[in-house]
């Protein structure tokens, strides 16, 4: 039977989870982010986790090492590190879109007591 090597596949995970860790808190700190910009980098934070998730059963389904376990489980932690600024990213535009857009109803009665 032939043993996968899981060393070399978490190597190559860890490495793109470093780099992402490196290079998307700036992407989501820069002024000119856009929302599409955020919500596609939101898509592919995801689909690392999925990814991670998926290998995550296959070691266990192997019966691979704890250690590789335990790897794999962090570099999927970091993402969801990272899925959760994203996040924040994304709500910091909802909030500024609620402030600045125009109401539908005639705003001069809103919060003034009539009577």
């Amino acid at each position: 039977m032939m043993t996968y090597d899981w060393q070399d596949t978490l190597l190559g995970e860890g490495d793109l989870a470093r780099r992402a860790a490196a290079m998307v808190p700036r992407m989501l700190a820069h002024p000119a982010v856009t929302l599409d910009q955020v919500s596609q980098l939101r898509g592919h934070i995801d689909d690392c986790i999925g990814r991670l998730g998926t290998l995550l059963v296959e070691m266990e389904n192997a019966g691979a090492d704890q250690v590789f376990v335990g790897a794999a489980r962090t570099i999927r932690d970091a993402w969801q590190s990272l899925a959760h600024k994203a996040a924040e990213r994304s709500r910091l535009f909802e909030i500024g879109f609620v402030d600045v857009r125009p109401t539908l109803t005639d705003t001069k009665d809103q919060g003034v007591a009539t009577h």
